[in-house]
């Protein structure tokens, strides 16, 4: 079986462990880094080699190359195996979208409100409750994310994402005690998951920036409602961020291009491992040669 992983340039740990993973299992397993890939002709080409002749393709798109990767996996879809689907780059790489999707799906997110500018706001802010959450629309590890304790704070960040002309992102604050946790969803089930708590005096929990990882099982309605999200964005490798607030677990965040390093640490689970097994065994079932057969069939029709 044949495959590759498609990522940046630069590859993190976790891009490094599947490539190691998969070496072990796949006939042939390499890294495509994304500046050299090229479109061309309705193909995608690595090195002047098409990789829809490949079995699979395993995407890391980070959100620097979002519009340029969704185009790749639009190109391949149908071709070869991918465990997600091309519409979840750009949804979930957009945190305003991501909990719009979510909620048109009946599942718990925060109220959520965005605007272009602070003005159209002004109203609004007299009725909130304090602390609010200002976030930026695209950003990880808890990069881009600000709480504002009073009307005033508040107008202020947002006069500051005007002038630097980014959209105002404004989300209802989940009373929690600076904890999340983070369901990690592979193929339809849950793989593991862990409470993340914040360092002291900072309200996120990402492990990235200090936040302490401990495991804990969730309960079958936790369960429920991270599959379900996943499945809504289409994403069957995905890490879905949830605080348990007064009324029940809350979605907050959605991740396509999820880091596992903190869930490797706190659970001592070789995630890549996992990863690579599920892609094996999902891309092993998959006939792509007579559905593009069929394909062609459909369009001479």
């Amino acid at each position: 079986m044949k495959g590759c992983i498609i990522g940046p340039k630069i590859r993190s740990d976790c891009e490094i462990w599947l490539l190691e993973e998969g070496k072990k299992v796949f006939d042939k397993f390499f890294y495509a880094p994304m500046p050299s890939i090229v479109i061309s002709d309705g193909k995608v080409l690595f090195k002047g080699k098409n990789l829809a002749e490949l079995d699979f393709v395993l995407p890391r798109i980070p959100r620097t190359y979002m519009w340029f990767g969704y185009k790749i996996l639009k190109t391949l879809e149908g071709k070869v195996y991918m465990p997600i689907e091309p519409r979840s780059v750009i949804v979930s790489h957009n945190k305003f979208l991501t909990l719009l999707a979510l909620k048109e799906a009946g599942l718990p997110v925060p109220k959520t409100f965005m605007a272009a500018s602070r003005g159209t706001f002004e109203n609004l802010l007299d009725d909130m409750n304090y602390p609010v959450v200002i976030k930026l629309l695209y950003g990880s590890l808890g990069k881009g994310v600000m709480f504002a304790d009073s009307k005033q704070s508040a107008k202020s960040l947002m006069d500051t994402l005007e002038r630097l002309k980014e959209p105002i992102f404004l989300e209802e604050y989940i009373p929690n005690p600076g904890e999340d946790i983070r369901v990690f969803v592979l193929g339809g089930g849950v793989l593991g998951a862990m409470k993340r708590t914040a360092e002291k005096d900072d309200l996120r929990a990402n492990i990235g920036i200090g936040g302490i990882g401990e495991p804990i099982k969730v309960d079958t309605n936790m369960k429920s409602i991270s599959i379900k999200a996943a499945d809504v964005l289409g994403m069957d490798i995905t890490g879905i961020d949830i605080i348990k607030g007064p009324k029940g677990p809350v979605i907050i965040e959605a991740n396509v291009n999820v880091h596992f390093e903190g869930l490797k640490k706190t659970l001592g689970m070789n995630v890549a491992h996992e990863i690579v097994k599920y892609v094996k065994d999902e891309a092993s079932t998959v006939d792509y040669t007579t559905f593009e057969k069929f394909m062609g069939w459909l369009k001479r029709k």
